[in-house]
């Protein structure tokens, strides 16, 4: 998980302002509370009119309440303050949350507990765990609220980027494509395992440069088929990197890429995958993909083989 002290932001209205921006990724009508502070109602910021089943209840607002304070035990005189201001505000709570910059013990909520039991409040925390586990879905407010982080902290929103622009057949090598999902074949020479060469674009959509740093490589659903002798392939001169196939035995077959390929965000990258080792007289599937790291995986289309 991201870690993050959320103390860092320094001020209750940049916390206050985190909490907000969070509660509208989950709840798009969320609005400021706009009464003056000492007069919130226990309301910092409000969702108007959300349907939750309580027993029956009727459509109501869901309230969060945003204390920006290390020592939760001296925080229990003013959350309890606040909690009877919602009370007197009326029954029109579905849910109040509580946000919260640090992790709350279980004695503090044991405490909560039956605080908001005591005026049949529904409640929810959303302390730091809470908080960050929702930061890590969205790196803007990261680099928003701690700017002078995010460089460091940069690496822990790496995935879900890189995507597939464009994929074709390098004209020059010994392979056909008649189709989106078919490679044949076209022997020119003597050669009884030809080079298969792919030419693609990928595109990293994030803010974040990553490097591709694997290829793999899986044949599948192999059978196999007899027929002559094929040719001799070209290949045009380009940065490419190889993975062998070891003669298409069924299997995956991985390649590490030396140097990785760097991809900054919001930019396109073009190179070249040569399999190699391609075997002779069978026919079946293969699937390439590219490694990010250890997590970010962009698999390209799988496409039928016959030699």
């Amino acid at each position: 998980m991201l870690d993050l002290d959320l103390m860092l932001l320094r001020e209750p209205d940049r916390f206050e302002k985190l909490c907000f921006r969070l509660a509208r990724y989950e709840f798009p009508d969320a609005k400021p509370w706009l009464t003056a502070r000492s007069w919130d109602g226990g309301r910092d910021v409000v969702v108007p009119d959300v349907e939750f089943c309580f027993g029956g209840d009727p459509r109501r607002d869901v309230v969060f309440q945003c204390k920006f304070m290390k020592n939760l035990t001296a925080a229990k005189p003013k959350i309890a303050e606040s909690l009877d201001a919602l009370v007197k505000n009326g029954p029109c709570t579905a849910r109040w949350i509580l946000c919260l910059p640090v992790e709350p013990s279980g004695k503090f909520l044991d405490w909560l507990k039956g605080e908001c039991g005591r005026r049949k409040i529904e409640w929810f925390v959303w302390g730091r765990s809470e908080l960050l586990a929702r930061l890590e879905q969205h790196p803007d407010l990261v680099e928003t609220f701690f700017y002078h982080l995010y460089a460091e902290l940069a690496s822990y929103f790496r995935s879900d980027h890189l995507e597939l622009h464009d994929l074709k057949l390098d004209p020059e090598c010994e392979w056909k494509q008649p189709d989106a999902e078919v490679l044949l074949f076209s022997p020119r020479g003597h050669v009884h395992s030809a080079d298969l060469v792919l030419d693609l674009i990928v595109r990293n959509s994030g803010t974040v440069g990553l490097a591709i740093t694997q290829i793999q490589a899986e044949v599948f659903d192999w059978h196999w088929k007899p027929h002559g002798l094929p040719g001799e392939g070209l290949l045009f001169s380009q940065i490419t990197y190889a993975v062998s196939i070891q003669n298409g035995e069924p299997g995956k077959y991985t390649a590490r890429c030396e140097p990785p390929l760097k991809v900054k965000g919001g930019d396109v990258e073009r190179f070249k995958i040569r399999i190699t080792d391609t075997g002779y007289a069978w026919n079946g599937g293969l699937r390439v993909s590219l490694w990010a790291g250890p997590e970010e995986k962009l698999a390209l289309p799988a496409l039928r083989i016959r030699t």
